[in-house]
């Protein structure tokens, strides 16, 4: 899944693509909506607008996998797979409301096809995820565990509501504990106990299934795909 809008931190032109969205309707997806099935025929490709999207590998055993998630607006989901023909190696899950619009896969290879300033941003942007994916592989060699932990706390922040209260900024995570452990490869005990950690140093407050961040800026955040 790639963002449309940043490459390096550079700030690009929209897309020609992004006219292609223009006359389809915003939908709002409900939590669970399955977009598309492992191994299925690319039918579709997402504009996501607002909300939080999980990209899932099913593993031999039928247990999901978290690959990436997708929070970013203005992020296309499903335009590799478009361009491939199917879903080779995921599905895409809505974690929470979430506004998309649609257009049929169809329409989105005709426009690459014909439309040769759209190819290459396309091409841009796909090199650009290439690029994240290898950088966060890299990160899971290089960060420590406890900034591993950080990192995606600080970067789902920027995607989910939060509520200011004296006890800090209110918000309620959109993935179990056991979720975000499988996604930065620890152990759920593993997670908890870095959790503590952080917890008793006053930068974050776990109570009644809410998070609370009352030092957010000081979680580590370097770079969240």
């Amino acid at each position: 899944m790639i963002k449309s809008d940043e490459i390096h931190g550079d700030r690009l032109l929209p897309s020609p693509c992004f006219g292609l969205f223009d006359n389809a309707p915003a939908l709002t997806y409900s939590e669970g909506t399955v977009l598309f099935k492992q191994g299925a025929t690319a039918r579709d490709v997402y504009l996501l607008e607002q909300g939080l999207v999980k990209v899932i590998f099913l593993d031999p055993g039928g247990e999901e996998v978290i690959i990436e998630l997708c929070s970013a607006a203005g992020t296309l989901i499903g335009d590799t797979c478009a361009v491939l023909g199917k879903h080779g190696v995921s599905a895409a899950v809505v974690t929470r409301n979430t506004r998309m619009r649609r257009v049929a896969s169809s329409s989105f290879i005709e426009l690459i096809r014909q439309n040769a300033e759209m190819s290459w941003q396309l091409h841009k942007l796909h090199c650009v995820q290439h690029s994240g994916l290898l950088d966060r592989a890299a990160q899971l060699g290089y960060l420590s565990v406890r900034e591993r932990v950080e990192q995606p706390i600080w970067g789902l922040s920027r995607a989910c509501e939060l509520v200011p209260t004296p006890k800090g900024l209110r918000m309620q995570l959109p993935l179990k504990y056991r979720e975000l452990a499988q996604l930065i490869t620890v152990s759920p005990e593993h997670l908890c106990r870095v959790l503590g950690v952080i917890e008793k140093e006053g930068l974050i407050r776990r109570e009644k299934g809410w998070l609370y961040l009352i030092e957010r800026d000081k979680l580590y955040h370097n770079r969240f795909p």
